[in-house]
Protein backbone atom coordinates (compact mmCIF):
# COMPACT_ATOMS: atom_id res chain seq x y z
CA UNK A 1 0.00 0.00 0.00
CA UNK A 2 1.57 3.56 -1.03
CA UNK A 3 1.92 6.31 1.17
CA UNK A 4 0.59 9.86 0.46
CA UNK A 5 4.19 10.21 -0.47
CA UNK A 6 4.54 7.87 -3.08
CA UNK A 7 1.00 8.72 -4.52
CA UNK A 8 2.24 12.18 -4.70
CA UNK A 9 5.30 10.70 -6.63
CA UNK A 10 3.56 8.15 -8.57
CA UNK A 11 1.06 10.62 -10.54
CA UNK A 12 4.25 13.52 -10.82
CA UNK A 13 6.73 10.58 -12.25
CA UNK A 14 3.22 9.77 -14.82
CA UNK A 15 2.86 13.29 -15.87
CA UNK A 16 6.39 13.67 -17.03
CA UNK A 17 6.41 10.49 -18.33
CA UNK A 18 9.10 8.82 -16.16
CA UNK A 19 9.50 5.54 -14.42
CA UNK A 20 8.70 5.28 -11.09
CA UNK A 21 9.98 3.03 -8.66
CA UNK A 22 8.24 2.05 -5.02
CA UNK A 23 9.62 -0.16 -2.65
CA UNK A 24 8.21 -1.42 1.01
CA UNK A 25 10.43 -1.66 3.69
CA UNK A 26 10.21 -3.10 7.20
CA UNK A 27 11.96 -1.72 10.13
CA UNK A 28 12.64 -3.96 13.32
CA UNK A 29 13.58 -1.89 15.98
CA UNK A 30 17.14 -2.70 17.45
CA UNK A 31 18.87 -2.15 20.71
CA UNK A 32 21.21 0.51 20.52
CA UNK A 33 19.79 1.74 17.07
CA UNK A 34 17.95 4.99 16.57
CA UNK A 35 14.68 4.14 14.18
CA UNK A 36 15.97 7.15 12.26
CA UNK A 37 19.29 5.43 11.49
CA UNK A 38 17.53 2.08 10.38
CA UNK A 39 15.11 3.71 8.15
CA UNK A 40 18.17 5.45 6.63
CA UNK A 41 19.95 2.05 5.94
CA UNK A 42 16.49 0.84 4.39
CA UNK A 43 15.96 3.61 2.26
CA UNK A 44 19.62 3.52 0.83
CA UNK A 45 19.25 -0.16 0.28
CA UNK A 46 16.40 0.28 -1.68
CA UNK A 47 18.62 2.56 -3.98
CA UNK A 48 21.45 -0.03 -4.01
CA UNK A 49 19.03 -2.70 -5.01
CA UNK A 50 17.62 -0.75 -7.81
CA UNK A 51 21.00 1.08 -8.66
CA UNK A 52 22.68 -0.31 -12.55
CA UNK A 53 26.54 1.18 -12.94
CA UNK A 54 27.44 4.23 -13.02
CA UNK A 55 23.68 5.33 -11.73
CA UNK A 56 23.71 8.75 -10.36
CA UNK A 57 21.23 8.99 -6.90
CA UNK A 58 20.20 12.32 -6.46
CA UNK A 59 18.79 13.70 -3.17
CA UNK A 60 17.36 16.84 -1.68
CA UNK A 61 19.55 17.71 0.97
CA UNK A 62 19.60 21.60 1.36
CA UNK A 63 22.31 23.74 3.53
CA UNK A 64 19.97 23.37 6.75
CA UNK A 65 20.18 19.64 6.53
CA UNK A 66 24.01 20.06 6.77
CA UNK A 67 23.74 21.99 9.62
CA UNK A 68 21.52 19.30 11.86
CA UNK A 69 23.92 16.76 10.63
CA UNK A 70 26.60 18.62 12.24
CA UNK A 71 24.46 19.57 15.75
CA UNK A 72 23.46 15.39 15.77
CA UNK A 73 27.67 14.48 15.24
CA UNK A 74 28.45 17.33 18.32
CA UNK A 75 25.92 15.89 20.71
CA UNK A 76 27.45 11.90 19.65
CA UNK A 77 30.84 13.48 20.23
CA UNK A 78 32.00 12.81 16.89
CA UNK A 79 35.16 13.15 15.21
CA UNK A 80 36.23 14.87 11.94
CA UNK A 81 34.71 11.98 10.09
CA UNK A 82 31.27 12.92 11.55
CA UNK A 83 31.95 16.75 11.27
CA UNK A 84 32.49 16.20 7.66
CA UNK A 85 28.28 16.41 7.32
CA UNK A 86 26.54 15.54 4.23
CA UNK A 87 28.84 15.41 0.89
CA UNK A 88 27.72 17.09 -2.12
CA UNK A 89 29.54 13.96 -3.94
CA UNK A 90 30.74 10.20 -3.21
CA UNK A 91 30.92 6.74 -4.55
CA UNK A 92 27.40 4.69 -3.85
CA UNK A 93 27.80 0.89 -4.26
CA UNK A 94 28.20 0.52 -8.20
CA UNK A 95 27.64 4.69 -9.27
CA UNK A 96 27.19 8.05 -7.47
CA UNK A 97 25.44 9.89 -4.75
CA UNK A 98 25.21 13.58 -5.41
CA UNK A 99 23.22 16.26 -3.51
CA UNK A 100 23.21 19.62 -5.84
CA UNK A 101 21.20 21.39 -3.40
CA UNK A 102 23.40 21.16 -0.35
CA UNK A 103 24.50 25.21 -0.66
CA UNK A 104 21.00 26.52 -0.70
CA UNK A 105 18.70 27.02 2.47
CA UNK A 106 15.53 25.59 2.89
CA UNK A 107 14.25 29.01 2.98
CA UNK A 108 15.91 29.37 -0.53
CA UNK A 109 14.35 26.63 -2.14
CA UNK A 110 10.91 27.11 -0.87
CA UNK A 111 10.87 30.39 -1.99
CA UNK A 112 11.98 29.28 -5.37
CA UNK A 113 9.32 26.42 -5.62
CA UNK A 114 6.70 29.26 -4.55
CA UNK A 115 7.80 31.48 -7.35
CA UNK A 116 7.20 28.58 -9.79
CA UNK A 117 4.35 27.14 -8.54
CA UNK A 118 5.70 23.90 -7.97
CA UNK A 119 3.78 21.37 -5.64
CA UNK A 120 5.26 19.96 -3.10
CA UNK A 121 4.44 17.89 0.31
CA UNK A 122 5.36 17.31 3.81
CA UNK A 123 5.90 13.77 4.94
CA UNK A 124 3.78 13.78 8.50
CA UNK A 125 6.61 12.31 10.63
CA UNK A 126 8.74 15.81 10.06
CA UNK A 127 7.01 17.09 12.89
CA UNK A 128 7.47 14.52 15.33
CA UNK A 129 9.81 16.37 17.58
CA UNK A 130 10.75 12.70 19.35
CA UNK A 131 13.15 12.15 16.99
CA UNK A 132 16.03 13.69 17.40
CA UNK A 133 17.00 15.08 13.88
CA UNK A 134 13.19 16.70 13.91
CA UNK A 135 14.10 18.43 17.64
CA UNK A 136 17.33 20.36 16.19
CA UNK A 137 14.85 21.05 13.42
CA UNK A 138 12.13 22.77 15.18
CA UNK A 139 13.41 24.00 18.23
CA UNK A 140 17.12 24.30 18.18
CA UNK A 141 18.08 25.31 15.23
CA UNK A 142 15.75 28.30 14.67
CA UNK A 143 17.10 29.75 17.57
CA UNK A 144 20.60 29.59 16.40
CA UNK A 145 19.85 31.18 13.28
CA UNK A 146 17.67 33.64 15.13
CA UNK A 147 20.82 34.70 16.98
CA UNK A 148 23.21 34.12 14.26
CA UNK A 149 21.67 34.33 10.40
CA UNK A 150 24.72 32.85 9.06
CA UNK A 151 25.01 29.96 11.38
CA UNK A 152 23.90 27.37 8.29
CA UNK A 153 26.83 28.85 6.04
CA UNK A 154 29.14 28.74 8.78
CA UNK A 155 28.31 25.15 9.82
CA UNK A 156 28.60 24.06 5.91
CA UNK A 157 31.86 25.92 5.81
CA UNK A 158 32.67 24.00 8.97
CA UNK A 159 31.83 20.30 7.10
CA UNK A 160 33.79 21.08 4.02
CA UNK A 161 37.23 22.01 6.48
CA UNK A 162 36.75 18.80 7.89
CA UNK A 163 36.15 16.96 4.23
CA UNK A 164 39.24 18.39 3.74
CA UNK A 165 41.06 17.16 6.90
CA UNK A 166 39.60 13.61 6.89
CA UNK A 167 40.94 13.45 3.04
CA UNK A 168 44.93 14.21 4.27
CA UNK A 169 44.17 11.82 7.11
CA UNK A 170 42.85 9.47 4.75
CA UNK A 171 45.97 9.84 2.18
CA UNK A 172 48.30 9.70 5.23
CA UNK A 173 46.71 6.35 6.72
CA UNK A 174 46.89 4.83 2.91
CA UNK A 175 50.63 5.33 2.70
CA UNK A 176 50.44 4.09 6.58
CA UNK A 177 48.61 1.19 5.59
CA UNK A 178 50.64 -0.62 3.34
CA UNK A 179 53.31 -0.82 5.50
CA UNK A 180 51.48 -3.11 7.88
CA UNK A 181 48.67 -4.70 5.37
CA UNK A 182 49.76 -8.51 4.82
CA UNK A 183 47.69 -10.43 2.49
CA UNK A 184 46.46 -13.96 3.89
CA UNK A 185 44.11 -15.80 1.30
CA UNK A 186 42.27 -13.07 0.43
CA UNK A 187 42.37 -11.43 3.66
CA UNK A 188 43.92 -8.48 3.95
CA UNK A 189 45.45 -8.78 7.63
CA UNK A 190 47.30 -6.44 9.56
CA UNK A 191 50.55 -6.83 11.39
CA UNK A 192 50.92 -6.01 14.97
CA UNK A 193 54.84 -5.16 15.23
CA UNK A 194 54.13 -2.76 11.96
CA UNK A 195 51.29 -1.17 13.75
CA UNK A 196 53.30 -0.98 16.92
CA UNK A 197 56.37 1.47 15.58
CA UNK A 198 53.63 4.09 14.88
CA UNK A 199 52.49 6.51 17.69
CA UNK A 200 48.94 5.86 18.94
CA UNK A 201 47.53 8.38 16.61
CA UNK A 202 48.69 7.51 13.19
CA UNK A 203 47.89 3.75 14.48
CA UNK A 204 44.32 4.81 15.20
CA UNK A 205 44.10 6.40 11.38
CA UNK A 206 45.38 2.96 10.02
CA UNK A 207 43.09 0.78 12.36
CA UNK A 208 40.08 3.23 11.13
CA UNK A 209 40.72 3.42 7.56
CA UNK A 210 41.23 -0.49 7.33
CA UNK A 211 37.92 -1.05 8.61
CA UNK A 212 36.11 1.52 6.69
CA UNK A 213 37.95 0.15 3.07
CA UNK A 214 36.69 -3.08 4.16
CA UNK A 215 32.92 -1.93 3.94
CA UNK A 216 32.71 -1.31 8.20
CA UNK A 217 31.81 1.24 10.14
CA UNK A 218 34.40 4.12 12.10
CA UNK A 219 34.82 2.24 15.70
CA UNK A 220 34.59 4.17 18.81
CA UNK A 221 37.00 5.80 20.89
CA UNK A 222 36.20 2.95 23.04
CA UNK A 223 36.62 -0.02 20.74
CA UNK A 224 39.87 1.14 19.40
CA UNK A 225 41.25 1.17 22.88
CA UNK A 226 40.00 -2.19 23.66
CA UNK A 227 41.11 -3.55 20.33
CA UNK A 228 44.81 -2.59 20.93
CA UNK A 229 45.04 -3.44 24.52
CA UNK A 230 43.68 -6.29 25.13
CA UNK A 231 43.45 -7.72 21.56
CA UNK A 232 46.51 -6.92 19.66
CA UNK A 233 48.46 -6.84 23.05
CA UNK A 234 47.17 -9.56 24.61
CA UNK A 235 49.84 -12.14 25.55
CA UNK A 236 51.04 -14.91 22.46
CA UNK A 237 48.89 -17.95 24.07
CA UNK A 238 45.42 -15.75 23.49
CA UNK A 239 43.18 -15.23 20.75
CA UNK A 240 41.09 -12.27 22.09
CA UNK A 241 38.43 -10.78 19.39
CA UNK A 242 36.28 -7.59 19.41
CA UNK A 243 32.97 -8.18 18.30
CA UNK A 244 31.42 -5.13 16.18
CA UNK A 245 27.79 -5.25 14.96
CA UNK A 246 28.43 -7.95 11.80
CA UNK A 247 32.22 -8.75 12.06
CA UNK A 248 34.69 -9.76 14.98
CA UNK A 249 38.27 -8.54 14.97
CA UNK A 250 40.29 -11.59 15.82
CA UNK A 251 44.00 -12.01 16.26
CA UNK A 252 45.62 -14.83 15.26
CA UNK A 253 49.79 -15.59 14.59
CA UNK A 254 50.70 -11.44 15.00
CA UNK A 255 48.42 -10.06 12.67
CA UNK A 256 44.59 -9.13 13.38
CA UNK A 257 41.60 -10.02 11.07
CA UNK A 258 38.12 -9.37 10.08
CA UNK A 259 35.82 -11.97 10.75
CA UNK A 260 32.04 -11.83 9.08
CA UNK A 261 29.48 -13.29 11.51
CA UNK A 262 28.49 -15.39 9.46
CA UNK A 263 29.80 -18.14 8.48
CA UNK A 264 30.31 -19.72 4.76
CA UNK A 265 27.47 -21.51 3.94
CA UNK A 266 28.40 -25.59 3.60
CA UNK A 267 28.57 -27.49 0.58
CA UNK A 268 27.15 -31.04 -0.04
CA UNK A 269 29.31 -31.95 -3.03
CA UNK A 270 32.60 -30.28 -4.98
CA UNK A 271 31.24 -28.04 -7.57
CA UNK A 272 32.49 -28.74 -10.94
CA UNK A 273 33.80 -25.63 -13.13
CA UNK A 274 32.41 -25.55 -16.50
CA UNK A 275 33.96 -22.92 -18.52
CA UNK A 276 32.63 -19.71 -16.82
CA UNK A 277 34.63 -16.74 -15.77
CA UNK A 278 33.93 -17.09 -11.83
CA UNK A 279 32.52 -20.20 -10.23
CA UNK A 280 30.94 -19.25 -6.77
CA UNK A 281 30.69 -21.53 -3.91
CA UNK A 282 28.84 -19.45 -1.97
CA UNK A 283 27.41 -16.31 -3.93
CA UNK A 284 28.87 -12.74 -3.27
CA UNK A 285 31.07 -14.29 0.14
CA UNK A 286 33.66 -16.95 -1.65
CA UNK A 287 34.14 -18.14 -5.31
CA UNK A 288 37.24 -18.39 -7.68
CA UNK A 289 38.31 -16.34 -10.71
CA UNK A 290 38.50 -18.49 -13.53
CA UNK A 291 38.89 -14.95 -15.64
CA UNK A 292 42.80 -16.11 -16.64
CA UNK A 293 42.43 -20.26 -17.38
CA UNK A 294 41.10 -21.32 -21.22
CA UNK A 295 37.34 -22.49 -20.91
CA UNK A 296 38.38 -24.97 -23.46
CA UNK A 297 40.53 -26.62 -20.26
CA UNK A 298 37.19 -27.84 -18.97
CA UNK A 299 36.58 -30.12 -21.40
CA UNK A 300 39.90 -31.53 -21.54
CA UNK A 301 39.87 -32.40 -17.99
CA UNK A 302 37.41 -32.19 -14.97
CA UNK A 303 38.02 -29.45 -12.38
CA UNK A 304 36.66 -29.28 -9.00
CA UNK A 305 36.50 -26.70 -6.07
CA UNK A 306 36.24 -27.76 -3.17
CA UNK A 307 36.47 -27.66 0.69
CA UNK A 308 38.27 -29.57 3.60
CA UNK A 309 34.95 -31.21 4.38
CA UNK A 310 35.13 -33.18 0.94
CA UNK A 311 38.82 -34.31 1.24
CA UNK A 312 39.37 -37.42 2.71
CA UNK A 313 41.20 -36.96 6.51
CA UNK A 314 44.08 -38.93 5.20
CA UNK A 315 44.81 -37.41 2.39
CA UNK A 316 48.75 -35.86 2.17
CA UNK A 317 50.01 -33.38 0.00
CA UNK A 318 53.80 -32.82 -0.75
CA UNK A 319 54.05 -28.77 -1.62
CA UNK A 320 56.59 -27.38 -4.37
CA UNK A 321 59.25 -26.61 -2.79
CA UNK A 322 59.18 -28.93 0.01
CA UNK A 323 60.55 -32.62 0.71
CA UNK A 324 58.00 -34.08 2.60
CA UNK A 325 53.89 -34.80 2.39
CA UNK A 326 51.78 -33.85 5.09
CA UNK A 327 48.47 -33.75 6.09
CA UNK A 328 45.94 -31.21 4.90
CA UNK A 329 45.28 -30.54 8.42
CA UNK A 330 49.33 -29.94 9.60
CA UNK A 331 49.63 -28.27 6.13
CA UNK A 332 46.65 -25.33 7.01
CA UNK A 333 48.47 -25.40 10.58
CA UNK A 334 51.86 -24.94 8.99
CA UNK A 335 50.82 -22.30 6.52
CA UNK A 336 49.49 -20.36 9.51
CA UNK A 337 45.50 -20.55 8.25
CA UNK A 338 43.32 -18.86 11.14
CA UNK A 339 40.99 -21.97 12.99
CA UNK A 340 37.93 -19.98 11.56
CA UNK A 341 39.12 -19.81 7.55
CA UNK A 342 40.27 -23.84 7.63
CA UNK A 343 36.89 -24.61 6.53
CA UNK A 344 36.74 -22.05 3.61
CA UNK A 345 40.07 -22.98 2.29
CA UNK A 346 39.30 -23.93 -1.27
CA UNK A 347 41.27 -27.12 -2.91
CA UNK A 348 41.08 -27.20 -6.70
CA UNK A 349 40.65 -31.20 -7.63
CA UNK A 350 41.92 -31.87 -11.60
CA UNK A 351 40.41 -34.93 -12.67
CA UNK A 352 40.04 -36.24 -9.12
CA UNK A 353 43.68 -35.37 -7.87
CA UNK A 354 44.23 -32.52 -5.43
CA UNK A 355 46.85 -29.84 -7.58
CA UNK A 356 46.06 -26.77 -4.72
CA UNK A 357 44.90 -25.24 -1.78
CA UNK A 358 44.03 -21.70 -3.82
CA UNK A 359 46.30 -19.31 -2.10
CA UNK A 360 48.35 -20.86 0.00
CA UNK A 361 50.34 -23.75 -1.75
CA UNK A 362 50.39 -26.20 -5.67
CA UNK A 363 50.70 -30.01 -5.18
CA UNK A 364 54.10 -31.25 -6.80
CA UNK A 365 52.79 -33.83 -9.13
CA UNK A 366 53.72 -38.10 -8.38
CA UNK A 367 53.45 -40.97 -10.60
CA UNK A 368 50.21 -41.43 -10.12
CA UNK A 369 49.35 -37.47 -11.68
CA UNK A 370 50.24 -35.89 -15.59
CA UNK A 371 53.60 -34.49 -14.95
CA UNK A 372 52.23 -31.50 -17.42
CA UNK A 373 48.90 -30.57 -15.77
CA UNK A 374 48.70 -27.43 -16.77
CA UNK A 375 49.01 -24.33 -14.42
CA UNK A 376 46.07 -22.40 -14.01
CA UNK A 377 46.18 -18.75 -12.80
CA UNK A 378 43.52 -18.52 -10.36
CA UNK A 379 42.85 -16.15 -7.64
CA UNK A 380 39.88 -16.19 -4.66
CA UNK A 381 37.60 -14.04 -3.60
CA UNK A 382 36.10 -14.06 -0.15
CA UNK A 383 34.58 -11.98 2.04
Amino acid sequence: MQTIGGIFCDELCQKLNVPFISSTVKIEKKSRSSLEALARDARYQCFKDNMLENDVILTGHHQDDQLETLLLALKRGSGSTGLQGIRSIQSFFNGYLVRPLLTFSRQELIDYAESYQLQWIEDESNQDIDFDRNFIRHQISPLLIQRWPAMAQSASRTAQLCQEQQTLLNEVAQQDLGQCLVKRLSCQTLDIASLAAFSSVRRNNIIRFWLKSNGLQYPSSKQLTVLWEEVALADADKQPKLQLASNTICRYQEALYIVPIQSIKTLEEPLTWSGESFLWLDKDRLGVDFSEVDPALAKQHQIQCCLRQHLDAKLTCLPEGRNKARSIKKLLHEYQVPPWLRDQVVFILMDNQLIEALGLWRCQPNASIVSNVPVMELSLYSR
